[in-house]
Parts: structure tokens; C-alpha cells; sequence
């Protein structure tokens, strides 16, 4: 007669035993792995230590274009209401309907050439912060590639 119950609970809660957790050793744990897969940890920090740098390094050229494009866009704006008052001054000072209307155009013209070069000057200050912090990532990038091909290389 077979005595081996499957549903026999205290053999399967045997296994659990606190005296089996007394055995365990985290340390010894991690250096069995990485004497298994020759995993050299210190290495891999310094990996992480550095694209740490490249993230803070990135976010601060991020920080920096930012407040710059603020300031200017403050400064453009300034200039703008400095114009706008002049520009009623100008046209309050006019002595005839059609040297109103001449005046209107002209400081519209001049207007939209601004507003065309500010628009300019910010997309090229954008288009510059966002070159510096793809500079910054790309380069850690490829350091982090290499940094790769050579730890698989003394592994093989």
C-alpha cells in the first residue's frame, strides 16, 4: 500500500523551515554570481556612475538654454512694448488720416520683420540647447557601448 500522500501538507511546509533561512548568505549568494558570469560589479557602478553624470550633464545644459531663451523672449518682449508705446505716440502725433495710414503700414512692416528675426533668433537658440544635450547623450551613448564590447570581450 502506498503511503505517500500528495496532499500531505507538513512534508510540503518542511521545506520552509526557519533552519533552512539560517543557511542563507546574501554575500555568498552574490559571489557565486558573479563568479558565475564573471560579472565585474564595481565596473558596472562606475557604468552607472557615468551615465548619472551624463543625465546631470544634459539637464543642466537643458536648465541653462532654458532660463536663456526666457531671458530673451523677457527682453523681446520688453522691446516690443517699448516700440508699441512708440509707435501710438508716433501715430497720435500725426496731422492727417493718410499720414496715419502711411505710418501704420510702416510700422507694420517693420513689425512683421521683427517678429520674423525674434522667431528666428529663438528657434536657433532651441535648435542650439537641443544640439548640446544630444551632444551629451550621444557621447556617453557610444563611451557606454564601448565600455559594453569590452566587458563581453573578457568574458568570452
Amino acid at each position: 500500500m502506498n503511503t505517500n500522500n500528495p496532499f500531505d501538507f507538513t512534508k510540503v511546509f518542511e521545506q520552509f523551515s526557519p533552519k533552512a533561512f539560517e543557511q542563507f548568505d546574501p554575500k555568498a549568494v552574490a559571489e557565486k554570481i558573479q563568479d558565475a558570469f564573471k560579472v565585474d560589479f564595481e565596473a558596472m557602478k562606475e557604468a552607472q556612475d557615468k551615465n548619472m553624470d551624463a543625465l546631470m550633464s544634459a539637464n543642466k545644459a537643458i536648465v541653462e538654454g532654458s532660463q536663456s531663451l526666457l531671458e530673451r523672449q523677457t527682453n523681446m518682449l520688453q522691446q516690443a512694448m517699448e516700440e508699441a508705446t512708440s509707435a501710438a505716440k508716433e501715430l497720435a502725433s500725426s496731422a492727417s488720416p493718410q499720414d496715419v495710414a502711411t505710418k501704420q503700414a510702416d510700422l507694420l512692416q517693420a513689425a512683421y520683420e521683427k517678429a520674423l528675426a525674434n522667431s528666428a533668433e529663438i528657434s536657433e537658440m532651441a535648435k542650439k540647447t537641443q544640439e548640446e544635450v544630444t551632444e551629451k547623450v550621444n557621447e556617453r551613448i557610444a563611451e557606454s557601448l564601448k565600455e559594453f564590447k569590452e566587458t563581453v570581450s573578457k568574458i568570452a
